[in-house]
């Protein structure tokens, strides 16, 4: 399933999303400009993978808010994905600038 997760950059952008704090969906929407079914599919993979989990915690109108958070999971996955980064940045003579910048471009 990482191999999934990988081909999908909005996921990882999501992730890294989450890694700075939990958010909900509209949220993610806004700050990534991703439509609405980008980020369900992406939420429902990532939740099944147990890459991210989702807190639920009610408001003050009665309603349940779902904010979603990194779980472990995901957290160790974008620790290995920055070592990657790294090493691609030491490489970039044999990949490439253009190559480098796409890995990167992940993480924005």
């Amino acid at each position: 399933m990482v191999l999934e997760l990988l081909a999908h950059p909005d996921y990882l952008r999501i992730l890294h999303a989450l890694r700075r704090a939990a958010l909900r969906f509209t949220d993610l929407q806004k700050n990534l400009r991703l439509n609405p079914a980008q980020v369900d599919r992406a939420l429902k993979f990532l939740r099944k993978e147990l890459w991210i989990v989702p807190q639920v915690q009610p408001s003050s109108k009665g309603r349940l808010v779902v904010e979603y958070a990194l779980g472990r999971r995901g957290a160790a996955l974008l620790d290995s994905y920055d070592a990657f980064v790294q090493d691609a940045r030491r490489r970039q003579d044999d990949l490439g600038a253009d190559t480098v910048a796409e890995i990167e471009s992940v993480r924005r």
